[in-house]
């Protein structure tokens, strides 16, 4: 009974219980997970017959290596396509983290050090986060802190099951190249670190087994250098800031004032319940701060110098040794000191998860499945004579969805078989229903909002996810009318508008209008139309705000083409410049209307003196008409990229 008691008050009760909650964080309503875009794509590349055409087609086009492709391949065959399935695998790899986290901070350090690591890993939501995705990031966590836990037993510990354990740095080592390119980086990484601790008797065998994990690898050589030639992921993932390590260290601590405190309340308990003996290890230290800033900074040269590939999913294999590096001088070991550090940490970090991330709210709504969801939903309350559907969803997975939700017979078009925005215009004309449903990805045509209520003057919903939006909107004025607008201004040009600056009067001509009783002719010869400039913060009240621009024109019979333009400027510099081809709305010889809007999530609004301007620019300086050119600012989505930026209010 003693004995029991004294275990009930030793670490091991401890690491018991943050695995108990890290679990009920990860598994939480695991049936309701939705798939990740990632996660459907790696899914899709798994429907093949042969190993074969596999490796070729479903590993060598992704750029990650080859290794939780094959697995996946190979367990649908056996489970199937599900959320539990799939996703199971990957929280049991981020379980075993928390357990390696604490077993290596107990070696390196002391069971405090072990204990105050695990409890983050278990309870932030970048770990949570990617536990629960299908894809090789909590597998590579797992088998990089395997790959360490060995090492350290193989360089520190030799004398004990030296051969076993050198076997498992090989195994594991090998998992870390075949599972992702940065996780074969800190294999690497771990691999000559040995090279300046390992004990001189022991360096050869040492050397032969990082040899042997470099055979393990060979057979994939071919496919790196394949993937290499191909480069990154410049399409989608920007070049990253000087400043993307203080954006990234915010993002694992939640963006969290509570969590910055938390962090400074641990920092000087570590020094208050300082001993003298044993001395703090500090080359523990120093290896967890390289380890944790190699990675990042390699990642950091190779994408801004040849092809991006720094996001912060590629650095989590070396999370866990940040955490070393902060709190890695703790020296007691008393059972109360390490009670109260972990109920600190779980009282203030799981709330943070909950309420200031989100997660479960955010997360576990799924553009994808929730654009389907109220589209259906539409349908059902309002009839599907009154009611058309739009879905800018992917045609490979809204099927997934229709089919999980009992709708494989929903009329709906997709938007990329409408083709062009003047379809699109078209489209919408002859839309002879009273309500629009349109579920849109954070990718879509954000100048469709503008066109959509150019014909549907009316939103009745616009429910806003992380990765998308669904609107729905309507020709029937609702009792009670609500606008997302709350900016709005039209030049006319009966008179012109002074946020158009100066303008010469005399253009303004009533022979041809476009709309009302004048219209601005842009002759012959120019290049420019008048401007809009305004300074944004006079524009915008959030970061997350749209700006739509519409102007209305009439173009000549011969008209090789103009475009609306608006950028933001900072000093005169563009920080970001858009456009929008004239033709593609309005046929020449004929009058329309050509919108262009801008997101300012997909801004970088870091500068000082940001102006907005938009205006025609008409390279070929032909002749045309120009007319009610407007601009209106309406509020956006606040947690469209909320899992990755702090979520908007």
């Amino acid at each position: 009974m003693l004995k029991l008691f004294r275990r009930l008050l030793s670490d091991d009760a401890l690491i018991m219980l943050i695995l108990i909650v890290g679990a009920m964080l990860r598994f939480y309503r695991l049936p309701e997970i939705p798939f990740t875009h990632d996660e459907f794509s790696a899914i899709l590349r798994t429907h093949f017959t042969t190993f074969h055409e596999l490796i070729e087609k479903g590993v060598k086009v992704d750029g990650h290596p080859a290794g939780v492709q094959v697995f996946l391949y190979y367990w649908i065959k056996v489970f199937g396509v599900s959320e539990p399935a799939l996703k199971t695998p990957f929280i049991v790899f981020g379980m075993l983290s928390i357990w390696l986290v604490y077993l290596v901070g107990k070696d390196w350090f002391n069971s405090t050090v072990g204990l105050v690591a695990a409890a983050f890993v278990a309870f932030l939501q970048f770990p949570v986060i990617y536990s629960q995705i299908a894809r090789p990031y909590a597998s590579g966590l797992c088998f990089a802190l395997m790959m360490v836990f060995f090492w350290t037993k193989v360089i520190f510990h030799p004398q004990r099951k030296y051969y076993l354990n050198l076997a498992g740095y090989i195994v594991s080592g090998a998992l870390c190249g075949y599972n992702h390119h940065f996780s074969m980086l800190f294999a690497v990484m771990v691999g000559v670190t040995g090279l300046f601790y390992c004990p001189r008797e022991k360096i050869s065998r040492y050397i032969a087994a990082s040899l042997v994990v470099i055979v393990l690898y060979l057979p994939h050589l071919p496919i790196l250098l394949f993937q290499m030639g191909i480069g990154g992921i410049e399409g989608w993932l920007g070049k990253p800031r000087y400043d993307f390590i203080f954006d990234y260290l915010q993002y694992i601590f939640h963006f969290s004032v509570y969590i910055y405190l938390l962090i400074i309340v641990l920092i000087s308990l570590s020094l208050y319940w300082y001993k003298e003996n044993p001395p703090a290890n500090k080359k523990f230290i120093l290896i967890s701060l390289l380890w944790f800033l190699i990675p990042y900074i390699v990642g950091f040269i190779y994408s801004r110098y040849r092809s991006s590939v720094l996001q912060y999913s590629v650095l989590i294999f070396s999370f866990p040794f940040l955490l070393f590096v902060l709190f890695g001088f703790f020296k007691t070991t008393k059972f109360l000191h390490q009670a109260i550090l972990v109920f600190l940490i779980g009282m203030i970090v799981i709330p943070s998860l909950i309420v200031e991330r989100r997660h479960y709210t955010l997360f576990y709504k799924g553009a994808y499945r929730e654009i389907v969801a109220e589209s259906k939903h539409a349908v059902d309350s309002l009839g599907a004579g009154r009611c058309r559907v739009i879905l800018d969803a992917k045609k490979e997975i809204n099927p997934y969805y229709l089919e999980k939700l009992k709708c494989p017979s929903l009329a709906f078009s997709y938007f990329e078989d409408i083709r062009g925005k003047g379809q699109l215009s078209a489209y919408l004309d002859s839309c002879n229903t009273d309500f629009l449903a349109y579920g849109a990805l954070s990718a879509t045509n954000w100048e469709n909002y503008a066109m959509m209520m150019a014909v549907f003057p009316y939103l009745i919903e616009h429910k806003s996810y992380c990765g998308g939006d669904f609107y729905l909107f309507s020709k029937i004025r609702p009792v009670k009318v609500s606008s997302e607008y709350y900016y709005s201004v039209t030049n006319t040009f009966e008179p012109s508008l002074p946020e158009w600056g100066w303008i010469d009067e005399k253009r303004c001509t009533d022979s041809l209008p476009v709309d009302g009783k004048k219209s601005y002719v842009n002759d012959r010869g120019i290049e420019f139309s008048p401007a809009y400039s305004r300074p944004l913060r006079y524009l915008s009240r959030s970061e997350y705000d749209m700006i739509d621009v519409s102007v209305d024109v009439r173009t000549p019979a011969v008209f090789p083409g103009a475009w609306l333009v608006l950028t933001v400027s900072s000093d005169g510099k563009d920080i970001k410049w858009s456009s929008a081809a004239v033709n593609e709305f309005v046929m020449p010889g004929h009058k329309g209307r050509v919108y262009i809007s801008l997101r300012l999530s997909d801004t970088d609004l870091r500068h000082h003196r940001l102006i907005f301007h938009t205006f025609i620019w008409n390279p070929m300086k032909s002749a045309y008409i120009m007319d009610d050119f407007r601009v209106q600012v309406r509020s956006g989505n606040p947690v469209i990229y909320g899992l990755y930026r702090k979520v908007g209010l």
